[in-house]
């Protein structure tokens, strides 16, 4: 009771200023357990394939909490800010992920840190935050990038970790009639170090998205360029990764059906690796059945002709209330004689093994607050 005592003491502490001068902050969260067991995963040495059973964090959406807010600056302009960090809730994943981290996001408060400004002429907002392009793909996931068959798996935003950016700043425009517009530029996207004294160059990034949502149909179109892609800069090239992204769906009632299609290219490769899913939701109950069907061709450098991967993946959601719900899937990968990707959820990243098939069950609960 005291440690309760003083922990809402410090929040009010904190808050009670922003409260006097028409302000509102609100602490949120979620925690999420559940018990999975993965299959055909990359053993640490040796040769085959090893599985994996124990209690995850963030089975159907990583464990954080957070604070976000806004200031009321008059005239229609408020002061907006957000910063989100990743726990452990089961003291540490089956990958290891918790003994020294946080389980998503990289470290404290580095799943979102943003401020910015909100009004008539639309939000500009700075700091780390998820790409537009990472937004998209998980509106078109049925699993919200999380439970065992998220679309992260195989996507590309994961092979070439563009999931959220560094040193970011980001204008997204009015809503007019569903349309929205985003242009985003990173100064540092990446945590890489560079060593400008020998040469090095720093990455940098920029994103254009353009979205609809408007009743029971959402589509976007994302292009998200990023220059010196491995480091180490290219003369003639400049070694840029190159994201095209198209997402869209139609909610029938009945059911809504998504879909998604990714190609990337990197200058210093021939080939390019292209991802394309389709999906469903179908509401049940007081729950909803997920399914969702994909594939990864990846020809980046040479085409081998056994590049592809194949991911299916079925799920059950069930809400106990508004904020806390029950949920289930399972999800199989198979791989071709040159790809190694694995089952995981929203917290593991699993290692698959070339040319073998991984497979991945959860069950759990999930509380927001």
């Amino acid at each position: 009771m005291k440690k309760s005592l003083i922990a809402l003491a410090v929040v009010g502490a904190f808050t009670s200023s922003a409260f006097a001068e028409g302000s509102n902050v609100q602490l949120y969260g979620i925690i999420d357990l559940g018990v999975t067991h993965f299959t055909g995963l990359q053993p640490s040495s040796g040769t085959g394939t090893v599985s994996s059973t124990g209690l995850d964090s963030g089975g159907q959406s990583s464990s954080r909490i957070g604070l976000k807010g806004s200031e009321d600056l008059g005239g229609g302009l408020k002061a907006i800010f957000q910063a989100e960090t990743g726990f452990c809730a089961a003291g540490t994943n089956q990958n290891g992920v918790g003994t020294s981290g946080y389980c998503s996001g990289g470290g404290f408060m580095q799943r979102t840190s943003i401020v910015g400004l909100t009004g008539g002429f639309g939000t500009v907002v700075a700091g780390r935050m998820n790409t537009p392009l990472w937004n998209s793909e998980l509106a078109a996931d049925p699993f919200g990038g999380g439970l065992t068959g998220n679309i992260d798996n195989i996507s590309n935003l994961t092979f070439a970790n563009v999931k959220r950016a560094n040193q970011t700043v980001a204008y997204v425009s009015p809503d007019l009639m569903g349309f929205t517009g985003t242009a985003v530029y990173s100064f540092a996207p990446t945590s890489a170090p560079v060593n400008l004294a020998q040469g090095g160059s720093t990455t940098r990034a920029w994103e254009l998205n353009g979205g609809y949502s408007n009743g029971p149909i959402f589509a976007s179109l994302d292009y998200l360029r990023v220059t010196n892609f491995n480091g180490t800069p290219n003369s003639s090239t400049g070694d840029a990764a190159k994201h095209w992204q198209v997402t869209g769906g139609y909610d029938f009632g009945i059911a809504k059906v998504t879909g998604l299609y990714q190609n990337l290219k990197i200058d210093s490769f021939s080939g390019d690796r292209t991802v394309w899913m389709l999906g469903a939701t179908v509401p049940v109950g007081a729950g909803a059945v997920l399914a969702s069907y994909g594939q990864v061709k990846n020809t980046l450098g040479a085409d081998t002709g056994n590049d592809t991967a194949k991911q299916y993946a079925i799920g059950y959601t069930y809400s106990l209330s508004k904020r806390t719900n029950l949920y289930t899937s399972y999800a199989h990968i198979s791989n071709d004689t040159n790809t190694n990707l694995a089952v995981g959820d929203s917290s593991t990243g699993n290692v698959g093994v070339n040319g073998q098939s991984s497979s991945g069950f959860a069950l759990g609960i999930r509380h927001k607050f």
